[in-house]
């Protein structure tokens, strides 16, 4: 990680994009008065992963779960929303 106050950030940008792009640096922070304000970080082009089933099969209900009495239970507890 590389820390640069703003004037840094803005004269040498292009060397920075440089380091980001070769890896050189994971981050750049920008500071203000040595205080942290922003982070650089290389574009990341991965397409999102698909979360669609991510839990399939690993999500265990009681037997029960779906009966007349504990349906009964669930809606006393929220009252009438009729």
């Amino acid at each position: 990680m590389l820390q640069a106050n703003v004037l840094e950030a803005k004269n040498g940008l292009s060397g920075f994009l440089r380091l980001l792009e070769g890896g050189q640096e994971d981050c750049i922070v920008i500071a203000r008065h040595n205080k942290p304000v922003a982070k650089l970080v290389p574009f990341d082009e991965a397409p999102p992963s698909k979360r669609v089933g991510v839990a399939k099969g690993q999500v265990l209900y009681a037997d029960n779960w779906d009966s007349p009495e504990t349906n009964a239970e669930v809606a006393a507890l929220f009252g009438d929303l009729a």
